[in-house]
This record gives structure tokens, sequence and C-alpha cells, in this order.
């Protein structure tokens, strides 16, 4: 009898723990988004009631930090610069976090975690004395999360924030002019005598210089003011500096905690402006090579409403995956799915583009805990159907990984992936699901939803990397990817 009950007590313990990957619970999220606080047209509680009603359960803010764009003349740039502003947060950050807050306690159904799109350089050259000048870059941009300190957010070393710049020779060449403060002084309190012939007569006049005087004094002034705090970014605007300006935005973000992103890698953007006689063109070409040519970042849009190539297979995505399961690169990154959403103009739609997050808890934290785990897929949806990954796991040995996840089986071991594909709204009876092992195709499925599969393999020894695609019913879906390493 006794014997009864404790098999009986051990088999409901057993049952009633949940495994592994039942313990995740999938957050459906829009990443990279505006408010009305700097780009976009609706506020954070307009965003949160459109998010409730899609089905969103995060929305993963990214106002404009700095948009902030300006060219100076040498020797003395800071006195004789122009500046473009657009709406940002920089300077009301306090404000910012405080209305995230708010719009949290107003409508707790979605999660909401404050972050910011920022444009760590951009490069003039040409010359305004050929009437051209052309500014690099200003859309190659990063988005941060996970940093919620008013000081640090302030801190981050973006061109054009004093609050994260440094001294160098163009501070001090900022500065001379208010040495002219002195000379000003002078020439309006030192009376010049003057001999001055009146009619036969010849009198002497004192007299203040008040031209130069105040023209001394102006321009002292003028450059105490714009040149304030006379600290300047690391990486000057007029030199090409590669990626080293991003790297040190991706250091930075690291070593505060928090989670810095890649934003559209494969997005063109052109345009031209004329600023009086000056023809001004603004160019950032595609970059995906510098995701391999940095380092130590979560993640980069790897689906949205553009044609995209990274992701594909064999592509920059694969070999920076191969680079991380062979030890040469010290962390993976993972692809989202990122929106950029604005407004609904052009029939852009909210929920279009999500980055689905397997939490452990459902809250803010739990959400910046799968991030940078990589527990988390993109789907880009259609009007009628939204993929979802209903299983993805990887079993070996005494092992077993899901998404972001590594497993070390022992040589020769079995390796088992089961694979489950679902639809939210209508089913997509023209699935095809590819499932890529170091690149390269591993095995491919056709078939409707719901879809199940197991693929197996005998493990080799040799590094690995397995992540899926699926597409039907006009919606698309990335996994993230889950390694093979030795012990």
């Amino acid at each position: 009898m006794i014997g009864r009950a404790l098999v009986a007590l051990l088999a409901a313990i057993v049952l009633a723990a949940p495994s592994r990957a039942d313990e995740l619970t999938p957050v459906p999220a829009v990443v990279h988004l505006h408010s009305d606080l700097s780009t976009g047209r609706y506020t954070i509680e307009e965003l949160a009631e459109m998010a409730e009603r899609e089905g969103i359960g995060a929305l993963l803010l990214s106002e404009n930090y700095l948009n902030r764009v300006e060219y100076g003349l040498p020797p003395f740039r800071a006195l004789t610069r122009v500046r473009q502003d657009s709406p940002s947060v920089h300077d009301r950050l306090g404000d910012y976090l405080e209305r995230v807050s708010q719009a949290r306690a107003a409508r707790s159904g979605v999660l909401l975690l404050p972050g910011v799109e920022v444009m760590p350089h951009y490069q003039w050259s040409g010359s305004p004395l050929t009437l051209e000048l052309l500014v690099s870059n200003t859309q190659k941009n990063l988005l941060v999360w996970g940093i919620t300190d008013r000081a640090t957010l302030a801190a981050l070393p973006v061109i054009g924030n004093g609050d994260g710049g440094e001294y160098s020779l163009q501070s001090l060449l900022d500065a001379l002019p208010i040495l002219l403060l002195a000379p000003g002084v002078v020439l309006l309190l030192v009376k010049r005598r003057r001999r001055q012939r009146v009619g036969a007569a010849v009198m002497v006049v004192r007299e203040r210089r008040w031209i130069g005087g105040l023209a001394c004094c102006a321009i002292a002034v003028l450059a105490l003011v714009r040149g304030w705090p006379f600290t300047n970014a690391a990486f000057s605007a007029y030199a090409d500096h590669g990626v080293a300006p991003h790297q040190a935005v991706i250091d930075f973000v690291e070593r505060h905690g928090g989670v810095a992103v890649w934003s559209f890698p494969e997005a063109r953007d052109l345009g031209t402006e004329s600023v009086g006689p000056v023809r001004v063109t603004w160019s950032t070409e595609p970059y995906p090579d510098d995701l391999l040519r940095t380092s130590r970042y979560t993640a980069f849009g790897a689906v949205y409403e553009d044609t995209t190539r990274v992701e594909r297979p064999g592509g920059a995505w694969d070999r920076m995956l191969q680079q991380y399961a062979a030890g040469e690169r010290s962390r993976p990154a993972w692809g989202l799915g990122e929106s950029g959403f604005h407004d609904s103009n052009a029939g852009k739609r909210l929920a279009r583009v999500q980055t689905v997050f397997l939490v452990r808890e459902r809250s803010e934290a739990g959400v910046l805990d799968a991030f940078r785990q990589g527990r988390l897929y993109a789907r880009h949806r259609s009007s009628q159907t939204a993929l979802a990954l209903s299983d993805f796991v990887l079993s070996g040995g005494e092992g077993r990984a899901v998404s972001g996840e590594t497993i070390r089986p022992p040589l020769g071991a079995l390796l088992s992936l089961s694979v489950g594909v679902d639809a939210e709204g209508t089913a997509a009876a023209d699935l095809k699901v590819v499932l890529l092992k170091n690149g390269e195709v591993a095995d491919a499925w056709t078939g409707g939803t719901p879809f199940r599969a197991t693929y197996r393999e005998t493990w080799d020894g040799r590094p690995a990397v397995f992540r899926l695609e699926a597409r039907g019913g006009a919606g698309r879906l990335l996994s993230s990817p889950i390694f093979v390493r030795r012990s």
C-alpha cells in the first residue's frame, strides 16, 4: 500500500514538473517603434492600446536618442557650425522614462521596454567652397535597450553628445575665440585719444571704440555659448573611422548591462537638400559586412519590410554563428524581426513584423533575459496568417537545448531535433520548412499547419549550428540557432 502511494506520488511529481521547453511562454513583440516623443505619430498609450488589440504582448520602444547633424568650418568649427535637429529624447530622458512608467500603469496588459535609436557617427566629405557636401551613415544606427538609468543613458558615446564627449585639440581651437573678450573689454573701457580739428583749433578727443570692442566681445560670448562644454566626440565627423564608433557604443552598452542591436543592416537611405547655395546629399549604404567586423552586440534586424540577404543560407549570419560554434567569436548574435513603426501611413501595420520572445516570466526583465539568451524567433505575418514556432528542441546524450542554447553531447551521440510549426489565424496549407545546419540545407519538408517533424543524425564531434526557416500563408518565420559544441 505504501509502495503504491509512493509510486503514485513520484508519478504525480514527474507529470506535474514541466519540461524545460514547457516553462517558456511566447510573448509576441514589436521591436523598434517610435512614439510622438521623437519621430512617431502616436503616444505611448495609443501604441499600447493598438498592441493590445493586435494581440501583441510587448513593445520595445526605440525613440531617437540624438537626431542631430552639424557642420562647421575649420579651424573654429563650433563657432561656425550649422546644425539640423530632428525630434529626439536626449534632452528629456527623465520625461521619457516617466512617460513609459505612466503608460505601464495605465495599460498593464502590454509590456513596455524603453529604448533608444542612436546614431554613433556620421561623416562629412566635400566642401562648401565647391557648393557640394555629402554626409554619410546618418542611418547606420544601433538600437539600445536594458539601460534605464538616466545618467548612464545620457553618457552614451555618440557623435554630438557633449555628455559623452572628450577634450581634444579641436576643443582648444573652439575655445580660442573666447580670448577676444580681453581686447574687447579694453577697447570698451580704455578711451582712445584722437586729435580733431575744429576750425583753426585742434582739439584732443577721448572716445571708446564701440564697434571693435562690441564685435570682439560678441564673438567671444558666441564662441562660449556655441562651444560649451567644449567636448568633442571621440571620432570626428570629418574623418572615416570605420566601425570603431559603433563598436565603442556596443562596448559601452555591454558594460552597463544593456543590449545593442544593429538596425536595418541592408536598408538604403539617400536624399538631397539645398542649404542656401550649398547642395547637401545624405547617403547610407547597406552594411551587412559590418556584422562580421563588430562583436559583442546582441542581435541585428534580420526580418523586416525590405529585401534582406544576410540571413540567407551560407550568408554573413551563418558565418558568424559558425565562428561562435568553433570558439572564434566570444558570443553569437540573434536575428530579430524589426518593425521601424512610426505611423499607419502607406498601409503600415504595427504587428506585421514581430519578434516572439520565449520568456520564463512575463515581465520586462523576462523579455530582456530571453533577448540576451536568444530565446526568440522572428516572423513576418500576412493579414491572415502568423506562423508560430511551437517546437524546436534538440536532444543528444543527456542534454537538451532550445533556441539560443548549446548542447554538449558525447562523441557519437544520436542527435534528435523536433520541429513544430503552427499557424495563428488562417492555416497555412502551402508550408515549406527548411532546417539549416552550418549554413547548408540539412532537411526540408512541405505540408500544412499544424506541422511536426523530427530530424536525426549521429554527432561526428564537429561544432554545429542548427536553425529553422519556414514560409507559408504569405508569412515567414526565422528561428534563433541551437549550437552543438564539444565539452
